[in-house]
C-alpha cells in the first residue's frame, strides 16, 4: 500500500525542490509563456522566475501541481523527480531529502505511529516532532525506521538533564503521520489507537503492539509481560488489538494511587513465536533488551526443577558464592543461573532472616550482599 505526496497532507503547506534536469525542463517549457501561465495559475510572474529561472527557492506543491496541468506534466513525473520536501515557511534544515515517494504504508510506518503515541510528542507550538528514549540502540532503531519510511530525514539527538535522549525530526513527519493514519491526538490522556490501525493487516497490528511494549511495557525474567499507560481508552484499544492477533490479556487493572492502568499478556510462548516469525520480515522492529529478557524467561521456564531441600540448598549455595564475589540484584542472579526471580526472592527472604545476607536499594531495584558473619566462610 502506498500514498502519494499530494495525498499525505495539505498540499498548500508543503514545498518541494526538483532534480535540476527536470526543473530545467520545466523552465524550457514555460520560458516563452511565463506571464500568461503565471496569470492562469494565480501567482506573480516573479515567482516563476524564483522557482525555475533563478532556482533560488523551493516550490509550493499546490502551485507545482497547478502548473503541471497547464504544461501537461503528470503528477507521477513530478513525484519521481522530487529531491526534497518540507513544510512551507520552515528552513531547509527541516527537510526530507532523497525522499522515498510514494510513501509505503508498511509495518515500519505503523511502528513509527506507535512510537509517537507512547514516547513521542508534537508540541502545540508547532515546532518539531519528538521521540524520547533512554536506550541508545532503541533510539537508533527509531531513526532507521524514519529513514526507511521517509528517506534522508534531517534530525538531531540531544540528552536532557535526566539522561534521556530526545530526537527531534521535522514537524511535517508528525503531521503526515497524523493525516495518513487519521490520528485525532497523540496526547497522553486523550489518545486512542486510530481505526486505520485496526483496519490494516496482522503485521501492522503486531508492529504497533511490539513498539507499544518496547516504549511502555516491561518484561520480567519470570516471563510476565506488562503494558501500562495513564489512559484507560488506550488500554482498552491495546487489549482489543492484542485480541485481533490472537493474544489474550488479563483484565485492565488500576494502580492503588490511581491514574495508571495496566494489563498482562497471558501467553509468553505464543508472544515469542509471533515475534520470531515477524522479525524475519521486519528485523528493525525489535524489542531489543526486552526481547532478550523474554528469551531468557522462556529458557528459565524450561529448566529442570526438583521440590527437594537438597536442590534448594544447592541453589542457595551458588547464590551465596556469587554474592561473596560481588553484590548483585535478583534479575542478575536469575539471568546468570536460570532460576525464576520469584524463587530467588523466596531464598533471599530466608537468607535475610538467617542474617546471612542484607540488601539496599539502588535506583529501582534491590542489590543483595553477604553479611560479615558469612564472608570468608564459604
Amino acid at each position: 500500500m502506498e500514498i502519494n505526496i499530494w495525498n499525505c497532507f495539505n498540499i498548500s503547506k508543503i514545498s518541494v525542490d526538483l532534480n535540476t534536469k527536470f526543473k530545467n525542463g520545466i523552465r524550457d517549457k514555460i520560458k516563452n509563456d511565463r506571464y500568461p501561465i503565471a496569470k492562469k495559475i494565480g501567482i506573480a510572474p516573479a515567482r516563476l522566475y524564483d522557482y525555475f529561472i533563478y532556482q533560488t527557492s523551493t516550490i509550493p506543491l499546490n502551485i507545482l501541481l497547478d502548473l503541471s496541468k497547464t504544461i501537461q506534466i503528470t503528477k507521477r513525473d513530478i513525484e519521481m523527480n522530487i529531491c526534497l520536501y518540507k513544510q512551507k515557511t520552515v528552513p531547509l534544515k527541516n527537510s526530507i531529502r532523497s525522499p522515498k515517494l510514494p510513501i509505503k504504508i508498511d509495518p515500519y510506518f505503523t511502528s513509527i505511529i506507535s512510537h509517537l503515541f507512547f514516547d513521542g510528542s508534537m508540541p502545540r507550538d508547532g515546532k518539531g516532532t519528538y521521540y524520547n528514549q533512554k536506550d541508545k540502540k532503541i533510539m537508533q532503531d527509531f531513526i532507521e525506521k524514519i529513514k526507511l519510511v521517509f528517506g534522508d530525514v534531517q534530525y538531531s539527538v540531544r540528552e536532557d538533564h535526566r539522561g534521556v535522549l530526545k530526537c527531534r525530526i521535522p514537524r511535517l513527519i508528525g503531521e503526515i503521520c497524523k493525516y495518513v493514519y487519521q490520528v485525532d491526538s497523540f496526547g497522553t490522556f486523550d489518545a486512542k489507537i486510530p481505526k486505520k490501525v485496526f483496519d490494516l493487516n496482522k503485521n501492522h497490528k503486531i508492529a504497533f503492539i511490539l513498539t507499544a511494549i518496547l516504549d511502555e511495557g516491561s518484561i520480567a525474567y519470570d516471563g510476565s509481560i506488562q503494558f501500562g499507560v495513564s489512559n484507560k481508552l488506550m488500554m482498552e484499544d491495546f487489549r482489543r488489538l492484542c485480541e485481533d492477533i490472537g493474544l489474550a490479556t488479563k483484565p485492565i487493572r488500576q494502580t492503588k494511587k490511581g491514574g495508571h492502568y495496566y494489563t498482562y499478556l497471558l501467553s509468553t510462548k505464543k508472544f515469542q513465536e509471533i515475534i520470531e516469525k515477524f522479525n524475519k520480515k521486519y528485523p528493525q522492529i525489535s524489542l531489543r533488551y526486552k526481547g532478550e529478557r523474554l528469551k531468557k524467561a522462556l529458557e528459565i521456564k524450561n529448566q529442570e526443577f526438583f521440590y527437594t531441600k537438597s536442590f534448594a540448598d544447592k541453589r542457595k549455595k551458588i547464590i551465596l558464592e556469587e554474592l561473596n564475589r560481588k553484590p548483585q540484584s535478583i534479575n542478575y542472579l536469575a539471568n546468570k543461573f536460570l532460576i525464576p526471580p520469584r524463587t530467588i526472592r523466596r531464598y533471599m527472604y530466608k537468607l535475610m532472616n538467617e542474617n546471612r545476607i542484607k540488601r539496599k536499594k539502588v535506583k529501582n531495584e534491590y542489590v543483595y550482599s553477604i553479611t560479615p558473619l558469612v564472608k570468608g566462610h564459604l
